[in-house]
């Protein structure tokens, strides 16, 4: 059975999402300078979600798409990263509806699990934003 490295699909698949700017495209790793993108693994759950009486699991893979953007005090560039990220919510949404999904074996959805905000500030005018998300998918 090959094996599928989940970060690497979901980078592929945000790589079709219209709303990104030109910017690197990391895969566990987010720089300083802007506009820098990342997906990064999250542990903050069991992976199984439901175990079924023939075997079979209901996992989840949790992650965070993150940026790095510029930041200010400027409404502008406020405004700039928050609509983002909000429309990368409604991006994620719509994929998933559509069953529009990363290419996973036997992958159920890819869902939002917290909207898009603001996660750390840089004294260089820069701040990293966070979307938190997952996909589910089956195991045999």
């Amino acid at each position: 059975m090959e094996v599928v490295n989940k970060l690497e699909k979901i980078r592929d698949y945000f790589c079709g999402c219209p709303y990104l700017k030109d910017g690197m495209f990391n895969i566990d790793y987010l720089g300083n300078e802007a506009i820098q993108y990342a997906i990064v693994s999250q542990i903050n759950a069991s992976p199984v979600i439901k175990r079924y009486t023939d075997g079979e699991k209901l996992m989840q893979y949790p992650f965070s798409f993150m940026s790095v953007e510029q930041y200010s005090s400027d409404i502008l560039d406020q405004i700039s990263a928050s609509g983002f990220y909000e429309q990368l919510e409604k991006w994620i949404n719509e994929q998933n509806d559509t069953g529009n999904l990363p290419d996973i074996p036997n992958i159920q959805s890819i869902e939002v699990l917290a909207p898009g905000y603001l996660f750390d500030v840089y004294g260089t005018g820069m701040a990293k934003y966070e979307i938190q998300c997952r996909v589910t998918y089956l195991e045999y």
